[in-house]
């Protein structure tokens, strides 16, 4: 009984009920889509940061650098997480072609463990690193842009006091991540090791790929306690600020479009308590007929539970069409500033099932207010007045 007189309360005013549903359906739309968003954003640039990145880079505690870094690697491919290692020489250096100079992080590595490990072939996108051939390097295509470099020119790689080397670009790479095709620089071990006067068995840096990637600071801690004369530290480590800054960012998102919803509830409040004050007589011949005070409230709450429903399913499915339209035609970005210049969408059925709960539940409470109302009229007070 109460639903069939909540639909005909809410039919009699039409058109305040199609507006608060419209309300909710823009909010819970706008909030669904917001999120989709940021999870594709966030998945995009993890990615990013994982096909350039390490999940677990191991350098050493005491000394500056490691050494028979071939022994350290048989002892770490004893953990069954780790599932391929691979040595490298990692610092510091200026680039100059006489009229720029540069700052950049260098990077000694085997180009074929390094196509194995990360990437590289996927970033490699013109010309090539050999493997031991020395006197050649690989810069990012925005280094390239900033000092006009092309394959075959020559640079000077400055290291340390009265030590410059001259070396033949011989490719470009391109991340995806501005800071890294700005300022990294590629060459092979053996060049690497020649300038930081390192012997063919030392390296400063290991790095380690993990079949789980999200596991990645609790095995690092594992490796601490068993590898103590070495550091371990995670992918998530040494992007922390940036990826809780992002956590952050989608909290706020969904509180901030959170008060969109809330907006539209007040709205269903509203239209209740119209409703309350013009069916007085009517609420209080039905309590006069032995209607009980829960039933009358009931009977509100299933009101505002109706077209807070109906606001909901509506705006999930805008937001799942708008999500979709979104995925095929992606925003565009400044690759500069975001790292990436088009933002992915990533639809996740926990976040719609969320949304859709905390829209009900907030929906649910502000029913209550005119739910409460309605329960206070005296029967016999109010029929007196009206008849």
């Amino acid at each position: 009984m109460e639903i069939f007189i909540a639909l005909k309360q809410l039919s009699s005013r039409w058109w305040q009920t199609l507006l608060a549903i419209g309300s909710i359906a823009l909010g819970v739309m706008i909030l669904t889509t917001a999120l989709a968003l940021t999870n594709g954003f966030t998945e995009e640039l993890i990615d990013k940061i994982l096909g350039t990145s390490p999940h677990i880079t191991v350098t050493p505690g005491f000394m500056d650098k490691i050494y028979n870094y071939k022994n350290i690697i048989k002892l770490l491919k004893i953990s069954p997480q780790i599932k391929a290692i691979l040595p490298s020489i990692k610092g510091q250096a200026l680039i100059s072609d006489g009229i720029i100079t540069q700052g950049t992080i260098l990077y000694g590595i085997d180009p074929l463990l390094e196509s194995k490990f990360t990437s590289w072939d996927k970033y490699l996108i013109k010309g090539t690193l050999p493997v031991k051939e020395l006197g050649t390097i690989v810069v990012g295509v925005e280094l390239a842009k900033k000092m006009g470099l092309k394959i075959g020119n020559q640079v000077k790689l400055v290291t340390g006091i009265a030590s410059m080397t001259n070396l033949e670009i011989t490719g470009f790479f391109q991340s995806g991540l501005y800071e890294l095709d700005v300022r990294v620089v590629y060459l092979n071990l053996p060049q690497a090791q020649k300038i930081f006067d390192y012997k063919q068995n030392e390296v400063n840096t290991i790095s380690l790929k993990l079949d789980d990637v999200f596991a990645a600071s609790k095995i690092a801690d594992e490796l601490r306690l068993k590898y103590p004369a070495f550091n371990f530290r995670s992918w998530q480590d040494s992007n922390k600020t940036l990826l809780k800054a992002m956590a952050l960012e989608k909290k706020v998102i969904f509180l901030v479009l959170l008060f969109i919803i809330i907006v539209a509830m007040i709205g269903i409040a509203n239209t209740l308590t119209m409703i309350v004050l013009e069916k007085t007589a009517e609420i209080s011949i039905l309590r006069a007929m032995g209607v009980t005070r829960f039933s009358i409230s009931k009977l509100f709450v299933i009101e505002g539970l109706i077209t807070g429903l109906s606001g909901v399913i509506l705006g999930c499915l805008l937001g799942f069409g708008l999500s979709s339209i979104l995925s095929f035609y992606p925003l565009n970005l400044p690759g500069d500033v975001y790292y990436i210049d088009k933002i992915p969408v990533k639809m996740q059925f926990n976040d719609f099932l969320f949304v859709a709960l905390s829209a009900l539940i907030i929906c649910t409470l502000f029913s209550l207010i005119p739910a409460h109302r309605a329960t206070k009229f005296e029967p016999v007070e109010v029929l007196r007045r009206h008849y």
